[in-house]
């Protein structure tokens, strides 16, 4: 810790949420120390304080509320920048893309004297519609795929609340970097392109580390799960069970759908219909696919640089076979309700059996600590718990 420093540099990942964020949030908070003794700082002391910095600074509300731990999250963030004693510090948030320009002059007046670049990560918008909803769902809504992606597509930026102006003002990449280019030089964005699923693990973190000038040895991202979707099955047997669960679970809901459900109990009982990948209605498809060519041709115009390949939104490749959740046969809906049913029982039984045996140790360390006592201080003890805890720590004739 030492101050500012010339030639400090600070990366914003400004978004776009569902394109690897949350990939790379996982990266950067497991590696925060080994980034740190390469001089690299990541200014989170918690592992979701940079939500809270977005919510301060975008003076946002989430669920209708506003916890007061934001107030100043932003400051605190820059401040923890600004006495880093290195030559380059990482931010990555998926809201901050969608910042006024006025937030956006506050967000990087409050890191200066350092030089601030940001980071746009952006994949082909067929894809980002299916993982945008994925989203949705994983939070409680209920909306269908088909609705979701209509209104997106007729209706644009005027769709219902909260799917349109959060979906175009978060995820098309001209519009929120039009917004960032009115206060940081557009030789200091960067675009980063986003590998469509199935494409080799970690190409996404090798792209990320060479645009900020990490070194590829300094991070082990081994085991850090990269974004996948959801199997079509999957996915609609969420947005079914939200519900009847998002209103009974409350505040526990994501801890316990992304714990018991997502990779565990809602792949049970699917067979290889169910393990199918979503794709978008046939009827957008090609709107979607002219749609991203656009937004790479205004990419490429703009200056900006970029890591990855361009030319890959534009030719992304989708699978053949896909369903849409509102065509998913019943029957397979009912056999995967009953594989969810059967894995979160065996999940109860597991849960009690640990219950059980905590409580039983907790007990037996009761026993001991009394035994031990009595032991020691056998006047104080009647003479059959004397004898008793003589007889059970083997000890004779004190």
């Amino acid at each position: 810790m030492g101050g500012d420093r010339p030639g400090k540099t600070v990366y914003l990942h400004v978004g776009a949420p569902t394109a690897g964020t949350a990939f790379l949030h996982d990266a950067l908070w497991a590696n925060r120390r080994r980034l740190g003794d390469a001089g690299v700082c990541y200014p989170i002391a918690g592992p979701m304080e940079h939500f809270g910095a977005v919510m301060d600074l975008r003076e946002m509300s989430w669920g209708g509320h506003r916890d007061p731990a934001w107030a100043g999250a932003w400051d605190r963030m820059a401040e923890r920048v600004h006495d880093w004693d290195g030559h380059t510090a990482v931010f990555s948030q998926g809201l901050l893309g969608g910042a006024t320009e006025h937030q956006a002059k506050r967000a990087v007046a409050a890191l200066e004297p350092a030089e601030v670049h940001v980071v746009f990560a952006t994949r082909d918008l067929g894809w980002q519609l299916i993982f945008d909803w994925q989203e949705q769902i994983r939070h409680t809504h209920t909306i269908t795929f088909e609705r979701f992606v209509d209104d997106l597509i007729t209706l644009g930026a005027a769709a219902p609340e909260p799917y349109g102006e959060m979906f175009w003002g978060l995820h098309d990449a001209v519009r929120v970097l039009r917004t960032w280019e009115s206060v940081v030089p557009k030789e200091r964005i960067h675009v980063l392109t986003v590998p469509p699923p199935g494409e080799r693990p970690g190409l996404l973190w090798d792209r990320f580390s060479a645009l900020t000038g990490i070194d590829a040895g300094t991070c082990d991202v081994g085991g850090i799960a990269e974004e996948e979707p959801l199997s079509v099955i999957e996915a609609e047997l969420l947005r079914r069970l939200n519900e009847k669960i998002a209103p009974a679970l409350g505040g526990d809901y994501e801890r316990l759908v992304r714990d018991h459900l997502i990779g565990h109990g809602l792949t049970e009982g699917t067979d290889d219909t169910g393990r199918t990948r979503m794709g978008l209605p046939a009827r957008h498809a090609a709107w979607a696919a002219e749609r991203t060519r656009e937004l790479a041709g205004s990419l490429r115009a703009s200056g900006y640089r970029v890591a990855g390949d361009l030319d890959e939104l534009a030719t992304s490749r989708h699978p053949e076979q896909v369903l849409l959740p509102g065509d998913v046969p019943e029957e397979l809906v009912a056999s995967a309700s009953v594989g969810v049913a059967a894995a979160l029982l065996r999940e109860l039984a597991r849960a009690n059996e640990r219950i059980g045996l905590a409580h039983l140790q907790g007990e037996l360390a009761d026993v001991r600590q009394n035994l031990d006592r009595l032991v020691q201080a056998p006047a104080a003890a009647p003479p059959a718990l004397e004898r008793a805890a003589r007889r059970a720590t083997g000890r004779r004739g004190l």
